[in-house]
């Protein structure tokens, strides 16, 4: 194989790589982006006396996003539970999966 030839050949992995990242960086943000309309949707149905159809409309993108691209950012779930604390995810909360987890586990 010519140097030229190998040059190349390393030039389109290389090129096909970035563009597999480019293409996961922009799903990320397509949902966080999804995330962020969500909460001003929200915030706007509870305290601006908006309408639950916005809501719904960007929960079922979010539906879609997960649909196409898998989940929809753990991290953010994560920092919700977080954010929120157990009181508000109760049975869903992290902590309260592990307790279950290892109640079964001791049965």
């Amino acid at each position: 194989m010519s140097f030229i030839s190998k040059a190349l050949e390393i030039t389109e992995k290389s090129f096909e790589g970035a563009v597999e990242q480019l293409e996961d960086w922009s799903a990320h943000r397509h949902g966080a982006k999804l995330f962020m309309k969500l909460g001003i949707a929200y915030y706007a149905e509870q305290r601006l006396e908006g309408h639950h159809e916005p809501v719904e409309r960007i929960l079922d993108a979010l539906d879609g996003h997960a649909a196409e691209h898998g989940e929809t950012g753990i991290d953010h779930l994560r920092v919700t539970h977080e954010v929120l604390g157990r009181d508000f995810s109760g049975e869903h909360h992290p902590d309260a999966v592990a307790e279950k987890d290892a109640e079964k586990a001791d049965a």
